[in-house]
């Protein structure tokens, strides 16, 4: 059920992030609200599930948005991984932490992104792509994170007391 339910979020952010999202662009740049629904799933559920939906939310990327298929895969898995890392015991309403995380979540992509994609084919003007590139997407999905957050966190304690009540009955 839970598998179903996480297939169908990525999905509809998908399609959402292709259509509806692009008449919401600010300065030529789009939230990334894939990684803010990996990294929210990560906090909730922990390392290993936030690396399955980082592998599939990155996929979906890669299969609509990117020249070539495993780079936001790879990404995807490694940001779900590395953020449910250490929060098995977080108190998860707590939305400061996950304000930090996708900061920290997004800068680390933007870098990643950085060098794949412009430093190995020469072009080392980071301070410019830092400026106009990596900030402005990096506060834009600042702004979507708690609202993203709470609707993750919403259908997680949904999915918790549907799985509570099977497993009494």
């Amino acid at each position: 059920m839970r598998a179903l339910v996480v297939g169908a979020v990525l999905v509809l952010n998908i399609i959402l992030q292709s259509t509806l999202f692009q008449h919401f662009e600010i300065l030529n740049m789009l939230p990334n609200t894939a990684l803010l629904i990996v990294v929210s799933y990560a906090i909730l559920r922990g390392d290993i599930e936030g690396a399955i939906v980082g592998f599939f939310a990155g996929l979906l990327q890669d299969l609509f948005f990117a020249q070539y298929i495993g780079f936001y895969a790879m990404c995807g898995a490694v940001t779900g991984y590395l953020c449910g890392k250490p929060f098995k015991d977080f108190f998860r309403e707590n939305y400061l932490m996950p304000v930090i995380l996708v900061v920290a979540a997004m800068f680390a992509n933007e870098i990643v992104f950085y060098v794949f994609h412009f430093l190995l084919f020469g072009q080392t003007d980071f301070w410019y792509y830092f400026h106009k590139l990596m900030l402005p997407a990096t506060v834009y999905t600042l702004f979507l994170s708690i609202p993203v957050y709470r609707v993750v966190y919403g259908l997680n304690e949904r999915l918790e007391r549907v799985r509570r009540r099977k497993k009494f009955f």
